[in-house]
């Protein structure tokens, strides 16, 4: 008899907790132990009856184990050195047991890597209500261009399929780009508190700090609303704006906005067509969208963020990014695509895309399906 399989989660924030708990329920699985590493998510999965033992991480005096820097870091611009307290984890969690990680570039997922090392890592993936998830890791970190390579040789794709599943795409807006600034904000503040208070274990800024990130965010949304409303040219390549701080971005590339945006530039121009920028409508620093506005301008490139994605991807050339998921869409339209960084979809077709999307992502249900 097949030994059961014991699951645990570690949980960072509430959207995290909201999105385990529908794969949970998609993969039939209730976990063992639920680590958070903030005290917000703890109070609510314990006040909602999560299925689970949850248990509240804690920082330890010890030193931290790993000298990889995490995301929290990078953003804050500075080190963190407090370690850990993994008693609970290491009693309660056996080396086959396997732990749920969600992007795993975290403070607290780094930390537990150099302990515990059978970790299934999570992403929600840019199509609409699916997820994906790899034991090496997330998007180009991932094994997925391995698996495609084995299922072209056992599926073949119809052109029919790849028409329906573009036009799935054509209207496809992330829910979490338009997530409420406030309810944020205000999980922001309790993790705060069981930070400095509880000793949690999940870096914060300070209050000042979140207060100007909220402001930023905001102010970004009304930037880029701002630039809805301009029309593009009738022929032109298109340049896909990412998140600064995205793992992506951080993480598996090894250039910036600016510096991608010039080379685009520079190549679209040797081709005879204006490029064309979008602004990433999830970017939470001001200074950023700022920069590209300036660098924009300074060189006579059009920022237009009119209509989805998608519909500016069909009406281009050319795509370009730094390794934005955008890109894969863009494969769909059969329209070239030029990497500045690391991308799980490398030299892929629109046949490929799909296969992807029916066979490594899996299906992400509403919570009451």
């Amino acid at each position: 008899m097949k030994q059961r399989k014991i699951v645990h989660i570690l949980i960072d924030n509430a959207s995290r907790l909201d999105f385990f708990q529908r794969v949970l329920n998609n993969e039939n699985t209730t976990p063992s132990c639920v680590f958070h590493s903030n005290i917000y998510t703890y109070v609510l999965a314990k006040t909602k009856k999560h299925p689970g033992s949850h248990i509240l991480l804690r920082q330890s005096k010890v030193k931290k184990n790993t000298a990889q820097s995490s995301i929290e870091e990078i953003k804050g611009q500075g080190e963190y050195q407090y370690g850990i307290n993994l008693s609970n984890f290491k009693q309660l969690v056996e080396p086959n047991d396997e732990l749920w990680v969600f992007s795993g570039f975290q403070y607290v997922a780094l930390e537990i890597k150099t302990t515990h090392h059978n970790i299934r890592y999570f992403e929600i993936a840019n199509f609409p209500n699916k997820y994906q998830s790899s034991y090496t890791g997330v998007n180009a970190d991932a094994d997925h261009h391995h698996k495609i390579d084995e299922l072209r040789t056992t599926h073949t794709v119809t052109p029919r399929e790849i028409e329906l599943l573009k036009t799935q795409l054509l209207t496809f807006r992330p829910p979490h780009v338009d997530s409420s600034i406030l309810s944020k904000a205000l999980e922001q503040f309790v993790n705060l508190i069981g930070f400095h208070c509880l000793k949690t274990t999940a870096p914060h800024s300070s209050p000042l700090q979140q207060l100007k990130t909220a402001i930023e965010i905001h102010r970004v949304r009304k930037i880029i609303h701002n630039h809805k409303h301009l029309q593009r040219p009738s022929n032109f390549n298109l340049f896909i704006g990412q998140v600064a701080q995205d793992s992506q971005t951080l993480f598996q590339s090894n250039t910036n906005a600016i510096d991608s945006i010039k080379n685009a530039h520079q190549d679209s121009e040797s081709k005879g067509l204006p490029l064309v920028v979008r602004l990433h409508p999830g970017e939470k620093q001001l200074c950023v969208i700022q920069e590209q506005i300036r660098f924009c301008k300074q060189e006579g490139i059009l920022i237009c963020n009119q209509g989805a994605l998608l519909e500016s991807v069909l009406q281009s050339e050319r795509i370009y990014t730094i390794n934005s998921t955008g890109g894969l869409h863009s494969l769909l339209l059969e329209k070239p695509v030029t990497l500045y960084g690391n991308s799980f979809y490398q030299d892929w077709k629109a046949s490929d895309v799909v296969l992807y999307h029916q066979h490594l992502l899996q299906e992400l249900h509403s919570p009451n399906s």
